[in-house]
């Protein structure tokens, strides 16, 4: 007996013909034939499955076809489909955890390590050092503002970036070398959001070296030397302005040896070049002077001649401030360049 093709599972409803086995039967039994003006069971409820309304019939017109096989019926406790591939809809996207959190999380790895702090006290301590030669000597810079400048002078700008140095080489080369940067750009972070935490990081990196330098040079050069000149309140008002200033060349430096931790492959490399810039550009600065606007530290001995002038001289200062914020975007469009690329 040659098996029986139901008329609901092909595409088009043929015509009836006489001797059909299937041709007289009603629908929805074995032989029905969706062409003849037949009855068709009501719609199942959305629960249950047994028909909305008992003794329901639906009167299929003459002509209609089946393009699909009927679907099948859930029972009453069986729950709802998934998304996902197998009903069409797509799966929900893992999310990456809130911003603040993660910027909480990489701002404690950034500065509660123990070199972190090693280099910040290096920093407070070079205000105190200078306190003490400046008690001494009883020069011109014998006061609480001439404490800073010399703090904050190019030679002194060695234990002033030392922990900007550090985070940037820990942040994308040191991930690197322990073999979890892969995984930091497949998660659902982006490239963006990695990049925002990073230089956060270099930003209140670059604020507290500064703040802390600013700080033990106020503190140490006011308690043994006094205001002096300016007095307490203009000694202050300065005091904030160069807290601002060298936190952005710091900032500035910082971003450029993130997008080179980005880079490379090694942190010491990162370190090396920040020693560099630290060092070694003041001294070029000394020998070739027109070198000197186009290095991070290059042009900070007129900024602080201009803070200690009266009336002070702003110049020198917005000029370095721009040219740090230029370094910042600089680097930070080499960093997502490197985070966005295929062979990473």
């Amino acid at each position: 007996m040659s098996a029986i093709v139901r008329p609901e599972h092909t595409w088009g409803a043929p015509d009836a013909r006489p001797g059909d086995d299937w041709a007289a039967a009603p629908h929805g039994s074995p032989g029905a034939v969706p062409g003849d003006p037949a009855v068709a069971p009501a719609p199942r409820d959305r629960v249950g499955g047994s028909p909305a309304t008992t003794g329901a019939r639906a009167v299929v017109p003459h002509g209609a076809a089946y393009s699909q096989a009927p679907a099948r019926p859930r029972s009453a406790g069986s729950p709802r489909p998934r998304s996902g591939p197998r009903t069409g809809r797509p799966a929900s996207r893992p999310t990456a955890a809130p911003f603040g959190r993660l910027l909480r999380s990489e701002l404690e790895l950034a500065l509660l390590r123990p070199r972190t702090a090693v280099v910040l006290a290096s920093a407070a301590l070079v205000p105190l050092l200078a306190t003490i030669a400046l008690a001494t000597d009883n020069g011109r810079l014998s006061f609480a503002l001439g404490t800073l400048t010399v703090a904050l002078s190019e030679p002194a700008a060695f234990a002033l970036g030392m922990p900007v140095v550090f985070v940037a080489a820990d942040a994308f080369a040191a991930e690197r070398a322990r073999g979890t940067l892969d995984a930091l750009r497949l998660s659902p972070v982006g490239p963006g959001r990695l990049l925002g935490l990073k230089a956060a990081a270099v930003a209140v990196t670059s604020l507290l070296a500064a703040t802390t330098t600013v700080v033990s040079a106020l503190v140490g050069g006011g308690l043994a030397l006094g205001a002096g000149p300016f007095g307490v309140g203009d000694t202050l008002l300065r005091a904030v302005v160069l807290t601002g200033w060298a936190a952005a060349q710091l900032c500035g430096l910082g971003m450029l040896l993130l997008a080179m931790s980005a880079l490379v492959r090694r942190p010491a490399g990162v370190v090396a070049t920040g020693l560099a810039a630290l060092t070694v550009a003041p001294l070029a600065t000394v020998l070739w002077e027109p070198v000197a606007p186009v290095l991070p530290s290059g042009l900070w001995h007129e900024v602080l001649a201009g803070i200690l002038a009266v009336p002070a001289d702003p110049s020198a200062l917005w000029a370095t401030t721009v040219r740090a914020a230029g370094f910042a975007v600089a680097g930070a469009g080499v960093v997502v360049f490197a985070l966005t690329r295929r062979d990473g």
